[in-house]
């Protein structure tokens, strides 16, 4: 078995901390990034810390550029490079006449632009290496209409599935598989602030989604050498 160098952005509360505890137990090095909760950070280093002792904890504005982040030995020098886009703004959800155009920005600066920087950083060692995973999570609200309230949230991740798309067009043939995941609803950090009526309308909607088990397919979908990584999306 290949061992990664999984890169996780939103790596400390709901699905992106049980991906990263999936790949640490599968004996993957984990370098999770977050944005600003210092506590859920150091909760998920420790849990960490016994599965792989050289996996990292970072503090990093996904929004921003660092050049010495990006330029890390393990990082540059990784034989498997693994890039899971996860980070999301927070938000409530709102009829769309409510909303205002920084609602949209603060989608579109995390999911997009986000994704947009975190994939060119690891875009060179990959292409060097041959080889690479970048995987872009995304959403079931994509599949059909999304439900209401949720407009800002569905155009950045619409605008982060054609990201995901142009990124497998430019770099599958150099050996970069390129691809998203879509889970269901998920009860987290993000979502336990939501009003509970909307909460159970969704629920009525459609099967909740259970982060760990969209953890472990996302781990399946990497370590499976029969993933096409052509830019589908697969629905978790």
């Amino acid at each position: 078995m290949s061992r990664h160098t999984v890169i996780i952005t939103g790596a400390t509360k709901g699905l992106g901390r049980e991906t990263a505890l999936a790949f640490a137990r599968a004996g993957h090095r984990v370098l999770g990034l977050y944005a600003n909760d210092d506590a859920a950070a150091e909760k998920l280093r420790v849990d960490l810390r016994p599965l792989s002792d050289d996996s990292e904890v970072i503090r990093h504005d996904v929004t921003r550029e660092n050049v010495e982040l990006w330029s890390r030995p393990e990082i540059e020098r990784a034989e498997s490079l693994v890039l899971i886009n996860n980070a999301c703004a927070p938000f409530a959800p709102q009829p769309f006449h409510l909303l205002r155009w920084e609602d949209f920005e603060s989608g579109l600066a995390v999911g997009l632009k986000g994704s947009w920087l975190c994939a060119r950083a690891v875009l060179r060692p990959m292409a060097r290496a041959g080889r690479g995973t970048i995987v872009n999570v995304l959403t079931t609200a994509l599949h059909g209409l999304p439900p209401k309230g949720f407009a800002a949230y569905a155009t950045a991740k619409h605008a982060v599935r054609g990201l995901t798309l142009a990124l497998a067009a430019e770099y599958a043939a150099r050996g970069v598989r390129v691809f998203s995941v879509s889970p269901g609803f998920m009860s987290t950090a993000l979502t336990a602030g939501w009003d509970a009526r909307l909460v159970e309308a969704i629920r009525a909607g459609a099967p909740e989604t259970m982060p760990a088990d969209a953890a472990r397919r996302i781990l399946e979908l990497v370590t499976d050498a029969a993933t096409p990584g052509q830019g589908e999306d697969h629905r978790i």
